[in-house]
């Protein structure tokens, strides 16, 4: 039997968890307020064991259920983004220039409350449960370095799930795709001129001038050089150079991410922003470094017998025209990859919800918002039920 409501008590408890990590948001690997309100959580909901310091400021929680069983792990994403809130709310961030812009205040929310929810109901649970909190989502590969520590083993567990806001849907609906993310790499230029007066540009070596011209030359590496069936994305993120309207500066920098669906695109485009950035700084008497940041994200692709156990679910709790095909492709990137039987791990599925927000993620405005988090928890808890149940298609 699924379980379909959750008390108001309950949710106000969700909603409270909620609004006090979003007051107190903090960076990848950084998370420290938010491992330790999630540990002492967990611990008062009466799980078997909770595991911290794992792949830097990561929690999981074991809660094992009355009867003996398959494991079945859960995960939701920590850390927030440098961003300055701008939303006005009456919870808003009080760390100035760090708020919850991607709602992994939200993500944590709904997991704390599932892990409550399925502790209270552990004499019928047939399997055991893994929490897994993760830090450093947004670029630090937290999710490779909780793997690489044992996150999904002791025991064992045998598929994964996790979820991710979206204002793309309504609250209340669930979102699914075959390949729901796409792989992701950034990167960061360091353009090396000959700085000089701003009236006299003939003798310097304008490492601005240099650097506009890379930002346009290599669109083409996607428009030119990319089969259009496949697709691909460069994007320049931050232009940093100079301190005065009547200066050249000697240097400057790009930021930025290239995307795409599969992992040889990825370092195709790699090769070929490097190859067009370096001829162009040539040209243009400068030079040019490129250098990666973080670890290469791999694309999220669900496994599909676990896609249709979350359709089943989500048809029968939240009704079918409320479980929306993703007809397009996202170029978002996602750690929850390293999770996944292809880099390693075990099947799973990576969701979206909906919620209440006119504001796109990543956005000093956006908010998570508490009406995705009953549909949010009830997803959650039911799919790791069925799953343990044996359940999932085919079963």
């Amino acid at each position: 039997m699924l379980i379909e409501s959750l008390s108001e008590q309950f949710l106000q408890d969700a909603e409270d968890i909620r609004e006090d990590i979003h007051r107190h948001p903090e960076l990848g690997y950084e998370e420290e307020r938010t491992a330790s309100l999630v540990s002492r959580l967990l611990e008062e909901a009466g799980l078997d064991q909770v595991r911290s310091g794992v792949g830097g400021t990561g929690v999981v929680g074991l809660l094992r259920g009355a009867k003996r069983g398959r494991t079945v792990a859960l995960r939701a994403d920590m850390d927030a983004l440098p961003i300055l809130e701008q939303t006005g709310l009456p919870y808003a961030s009080e760390n100035e220039g760090v708020m919850h812009a991607c709602g992994h205040d939200g993500h944590v929310a709904v997991l704390l409350s599932v892990a409550r929810l399925l502790a209270d109901r552990r004499q019928s649970l047939p399997g055991d449960v893994k929490f897994i909190f993760q830090p450093a989502e947004e670029g630090g590969g937290g999710g490779r370095r909780m793997m690489q520590e044992g996150a999904l083993d002791d025991p064992h567990a045998d598929a994964i799930f996790a979820l991710h806001g979206y204002s793309g849907v309504e609250p209340g609906q669930i979102a699914l795709s075959p390949t729901p993310t796409a792989a992701m790499l950034g990167f960061r230029m360091e353009i090396k001129g000959r700085g000089g007066h701003g009236s006299m540009p003939n003798t310097t070596v304008d490492p601005i001038m240099i650097g506009s011209e890379i930002v346009v030359a290599a669109q083409t590496v996607v428009s030119r050089e990319t089969h259009p069936a496949r697709p691909a994305v460069i994007s320049f993120c931050a232009f940093q150079a100079g301190t005065k309207e009547n200066i050249i500066p000697p240097e400057a920098t790009l930021l930025g991410t290239i995307r795409a669906v599969e992992m040889d695109v990825l370092y195709e485009l790699r090769a070929g922003l490097e190859r067009i950035a370096t001829g162009v700084a040539e040209t243009l008497r400068g030079s040019v470094t490129i250098e990666d940041i973080g670890v290469p994200y791999p694309p999220v692709k669900n496994d599909p017998e676990l896609l249709e156990l979350v359709r089943r679910v989500g048809t029968e709790l939240l009704g079918r025209q409320n479980v929306v095909e993703m007809g397009e492709q996202r170029m978002g990137a996602e750690d929850f990859a390293f999770f996944l039987a292809e880099q390693g791990g075990v099947p799973g599925i990576f969701f979206r919800v909906g919620v209440r927000s006119d504001e796109n993620l990543h956005t000093a405005q956006f908010d998570f918002g508490s009406e995705a988090l009953e549909p949010a928890i009830l997803m959650m808890a039911n799919v790791a039920n069925e799953f343990l149940a044996g359940r999932a298609a085919g079963e």
